[in-house]
């Protein structure tokens, strides 16, 4: 949640103007977009712990690369939209990664509980951040985001020594779209109709 948050009080205070600041964090967004495609693509073909720790490891790249920039406007574009286009799907990585190894039964409790997770996150990312810029200076935007994401790749390798991942063919590769404002039973029910098109599919 720091990067969206306090990336635009990151660009006030390198000092820069309000089309800069606008399209600066316009590329969070815009590497969001683009890049879930191809890494959705890549988490139902591959150990999703290996994506997973390339994927914070590359974003952790990005950060340094804002970090190492200088202030210099393209480096900083290109960082954010690193940061934005695989930082943003990781929770999707991480969700699909729990639901491998969990009953379909329990799916709708976990999925709540990984939500709380994310919310404790999401409250907690802008206020830790804007304590380290106010702080440390600009430069600790960056840092923070680096720093959670090496964790996370070091926590994802660490993972892969410690049980074997499951077949490809193992892991769901239907998919039920819920809205945003759907209620506990209505994902419920789109995991059981997910989970009876897998079987019909085996079972064909």
């Amino acid at each position: 949640s720091a990067q969206f948050g306090m990336s635009a009080v990151y660009g006030t205070q390198v000092g820069l103007t309000l089309g800069q600041i606008s399209l600066f964090v316009s590329m969070f967004y815009i590497g969001a977009t683009l890049i879930q495609y191809p890494l959705g693509w890549l988490s139902d073909r591959m150990d999703r712990r290996q994506l997973i720790m390339i994927v914070a490891a590359v974003c952790a790249v990005g950060a340094f690369i804002g970090m190492a920039s200088g202030g210099q406007y393209t480096l900083l574009l290109v960082s954010a939209f690193l940061i934005g286009g695989l930082s943003n799907p990781l929770y999707s990585l991480l969700v699909a990664y729990t639901n491998d190894f969990i009953e379909l039964e329990d799916m709708a409790s976990v999925s709540g509980g990984l939500v709380f997770i994310n919310g404790l996150g999401a409250i907690s990312g802008p206020v830790i951040t804007g304590w380290l810029m106010s702080t440390f200076g600009a430069g600790a935007y960056f840092l923070l985001i680096a720093t959670l994401l090496v964790m996370l790749a070091l926590y994802a390798a660490y993972r892969m020594t410690q049980r074997a991942s499951p077949a490809s063919e193992e892991t769901s590769s239907s998919y039920a779209p819920v809205s945003m404002s759907s209620s506990a039973l209505a994902v419920e029910y789109a995991l059981e109709a997910g989970a009876e098109e897998d079987e019909s599919s085996e079972a064909s």
